[in-house]
């Protein structure tokens, strides 16, 4: 069974986690491109952490 890569895995679960955030943000009032700076930070630690746990995880 082929796996998907890291990297994939790592960049689906940022993406997922950057629009929940940004649809939450923009449903309590929140200008879009404010929205967009306040999650990317926390955006890339998901990334930085899922990739990690992507990596270790097919050992």
């Amino acid at each position: 069974m082929n796996r998907l890569p890291p990297l994939a895995i790592a960049l689906a679960a940022a993406l997922l986690w950057l629009a929940i955030g940004l649809w939450q943000r923009a449903a309590a009032g929140t200008p879009l491109n404010a929205a967009l700076i306040a999650e990317l930070p926390l955006t890339l630690v998901v990334f930085g952490l899922s990739f990690v746990w992507a990596r270790l995880r097919r050992r």
